[in-house]
């Protein structure tokens, strides 16, 4: 595992650019902004597109949505460019779009709740979330073809989050899984709404057809001091009871624990073993 970070810190490092006298700048990516009709606000997201050769023609290149974006668009910008690169992975380049959050448990949850992490209810609490179904539209109805209008995409695209968006990640797939090809959920809160998310995947899950879809989940194992939760029974639920009807259903999936993360640290390693597992090239020896 200290491999893997310094690995991050080597790749992180790599795409920072440090001003010198006499030296342009390196820009990874451009700041864009657009007003959401569906959402009733102002949106801002962030694209990195992979760099062309002297001559070379457009590509239509996939694209990877990425939740949270301003906190972990230029790691994961870093992380594309090294699979892409590399002899040992499938991974292709790819266009990598940062949505930039306003309210994210707004956003990201699928239902209103005063739930605690621990499951417990409150009544002094007051309820809030619960609007992931809308801004599910405004990834897929107004961002997506905005991206279009900037860029050449491909058909093939891919989805990351982390934590209350890799809730948000799973329900997405449960609920739209044409809308994606990868999934990526990283620590999802499952502890949501007291698990609502593990409930309506043991009732709907039979009903999909994941064909030529695929999903990488890990959790952080490590306690975080002083919180109370039921998150990591949880997690080992969803794998005993929800990941094989996943599977009936045509899922290729891959489930990963890591035991030396908290929840505040395992989004960037569980990003790059999740590009790393999910396209990795078998080479002859």
């Amino acid at each position: 595992m200290k491999s893997l970070h310094i690995l991050l810190l080597i790749i992180m490092g790599g795409i920072i650019s440090i001003p010198a006298s006499g030296q342009d700048s390196i820009h990874i990516g451009t700041r864009h902004t657009m007003f959401s009709q569906i959402l009733n606000e102002e949106r801002a997201y962030w694209i990195y597109q992979p760099e062309k050769q002297a001559g070379e023609a457009d590509k239509n290149y996939p694209v990877l949505y990425l939740l949270d974006g301003d906190v972990f668009f230029h790691s994961v910008v870093g992380f594309t460019r090294f699979f892409s690169s590399s002899r040992a992975s499938a991974f292709p380049p790819c266009i990598v779009v940062a949505v930039l959050n306003t309210d994210r448990t707004r956003d990201f949850t699928p239902s209103c709740s005063a739930a605690h992490r621990d499951g417990t209810v409150h009544s002094e609490d007051k309820p809030q979330g619960g609007g992931a179904e809308k801004f599910y539209r405004f990834l897929t109805e107004e961002l997506r073809p905005e991206i279009r209008k900037r860029v050449s995409t491909g058909s093939q695209s891919l989805l990351v989050g982390h934590s209350y968006a890799g809730l948000f990640t799973l329900q997405v797939l449960l609920d739209h899984p044409e809308a994606f090809d990868t999934f990526m959920a990283i620590d999802p809160s499952l502890w949501w709404d007291q698990g609502i998310y593990l409930k309506q995947a043991k009732q709907e899950m039979h009903k999909k057809d994941f064909a030529g879809k695929q999903l990488y989940v890990a959790f952080a194992t490590q306690q975080r001091p002083n919180v109370k939760l039921n998150q990591f029974s949880l997690a080992d639920s969803l794998k005993a009871k929800i990941i094989p009807d996943m599977e009936k259903q045509h899922l290729h999936v891959i489930y990963k624990k890591f035991p030396e993360e908290m929840h505040g640290t395992v989004a960037l390693p569980g990003i790059f073993d999740g590009i790393k597992s999910l396209f990795r090239r078998q080479l002859r020896q």
